[in-house]
């Protein structure tokens, strides 16, 4: 029975022997090829080093990238912010020259003639069918040493039913102590009135008689073009 084990033990330390001899072989072989335990740890912290600088660099050119990012937004919003600025600048500095201009007509009319006048007739459309707004506004031009009053006849000339007709503010608002405006003032007023066209009516000519009260004034009658006029 031990006679048959040793063999067996003898066999089992042989193979052991000749594996460890292979391993030590091999590494000697490595060894001896210039392969290193510490060069290869070495190598694998300075691989490990070189990675995370890279994450690094990556993640500065990231938030560099986001605060590109950012500055682009607040830079498109500013310069949003500065063209709606300057719109309302220009709108304001045209709303101020044409006020300049309105007051200037009033001090100094380019045809140099002193009294009353008009400065403006618009006909303004409301939301409604056939219905306009009349703005008409009255200056006294260069003289403004006293009120002057007295009253507005607004008429409208143009066809209905191929016939030629004529409409008074007292007939588009149906009533007839509305024949005129009146008026009163010292440099400009402006006179408003809404009205409705008949239906069917086709407007050509808008016709202004102004009448002063005072008995040294002369009434002024003027006609407009209705395209001219209306909105």
């Amino acid at each position: 029975m031990t006679a048959r084990r040793k063999p067996s033990l003898l066999k089992f330390l042989t193979v052991v022997a000749v594996a460890g001899g292979l391993v030590l072989v091999h590494e000697l072989g490595r060894l001896n090829g210039g392969f290193s335990f510490i060069d290869q740890r070495n190598e694998r912290e300075s691989l490990n080093a070189v990675i995370a600088e890279r994450e690094r660099t990556i993640e500065d050119l990231q938030r560099t990238i986001a605060i590109l990012e950012t500055s682009q937004d607040i830079d498109r919003e500013t310069y949003a912010q500065v063209e709606v600025n300057l719109d309302e600048l220009q709108a304001r500095i045209q709303a101020q020259e044409e006020e300049l201009a309105f007051y200037r007509g009033i001090i100094s009319p380019e045809d140099g003639v002193a009294g009353l006048r008009v400065q403006t007739l618009e006909l303004r459309p409301t939301e409604a069918s056939d219905s306009y707004v009349l703005h008409l506004v009255l200056v006294q031009a260069i003289t403004h040493d006293r009120r002057v009053s007295g009253t507005v006849r607004f008429d409208i000339a143009g066809t209905l039913d191929g016939d030629d007709v004529r409409y008074g503010l007292d007939d588009l608002l149906g009533d007839e102590s509305a024949a005129t405006l009146a008026y009163s003032f010292r440099y400009f007023q402006d006179l408003q009135r809404e009205f409705v066209l008949p239906n069917g009516f086709r407007p050509t000519e808008v016709l202004l008689e102004i009448r002063p009260r005072e008995p040294s004034g002369d009434a002024l009658e003027q006609s407009f073009d209705w395209a001219s006029v209306a909105g």
